[in-house]
């Protein structure tokens, strides 16, 4: 949560940043990320915000810019069966929290998934393809993308962690300078986006994983609240930055 000097001048570069081509975007203004009361100074980006749910869109369109600016989280746009969704879809679903749960397992095994901060590397959505899915974000949504985020790590500069999943999350924060800002970030893990975790769905079987490597079962047990399927799917693949130091203070 954001106290209301941050609140003001993060919605200042949000309005600086409204989206100029309504032919290319959903909803043009960007967004402020959700930090949650408590925040352990961890940072999740994915890649953009996509939804197939035309009622999602029609709700959003209908709230003020404030509230568009700071949509992450709030209940109005929640679906019944989605309460505590927070309209970050692998977050929402279960496959962030499940793959920072294995990685932070022995590094960190306080950590508290309620308290990590969490938003999209571009915060403006494309139109659907003949397929019906969002497209993926064009060069000069990225170029913006890395613009807004400079804004931004203006006003936020006590990110310990910064974690991006996928290529566009890591070129939009190279882009907005984070390499050269080492003194308000001070770790980057970079770990696939979820699409492409998915592409090894099926190819384990379940239960032989949870029998031959038991922190698979322990890990499932800890995570009760999430979806059977998506404890069944098992699509987790990690990759490390060897330069990521996990601080004992998270």
């Amino acid at each position: 949560m954001w106290n209301e000097d941050e609140k003001k001048a993060l919605l200042n570069v949000c309005k600086e940043y409204i989206y100029p081509d309504k032919k290319v975007v959903i909803v043009c203004e960007p967004y402020l990320p959700y930090r949650p009361k408590i925040w352990n100074g961890i940072l999740v980006l994915a890649e953009a915000q996509s939804s197939n749910a035309s009622r999602y869109w029609d709700k959003l369109r209908d709230l003020d810019e404030t509230a568009k600016m700071t949509r992450l989280g709030r209940k109005e746009l929640q679906d019944e069966e989605g309460d505590g969704d927070i309209g970050i879809g692998p977050w929402d679903d279960g496959t962030i929290k499940f793959a920072l749960q294995v990685i932070f397992k022995e590094a960190c095994p306080k950590l508290k998934l309620e308290e990590i901060a969490v938003s999209n590397a571009v915060p403006w959505t494309r139109g659907s393809g003949k397929d019906g899915k969002n497209l993926s974000p064009d060069e000069q949504m990225e170029i913006e993308a890395a613009k807004f985020w400079g804004k931004i790590f203006d006003v936020w500069h006590n990110i310990k962690v910064l974690i991006t999943l996928g290529k566009v999350a890591e070129r939009v924060m190279k882009n907005a300078g984070i390499l050269k800002n080492e003194k308000f970030i001070e770790n980057w893990l970079k770990l696939y986006h979820p699409s492409y975790t998915n592409r090894v769905k099926g190819v384990f079987c379940c239960d032989d994983l949870k029998t031959r490597f038991r922190e698979v079962q322990k890990t499932l047990d800890s995570l009760d609240s999430l979806d059977e399927e998506l404890k069944k799917q098992l699509k987790i693949e990690k990759e490390y930055d060897k330069k990521v130091f996990l601080p004992a203070t998270l």
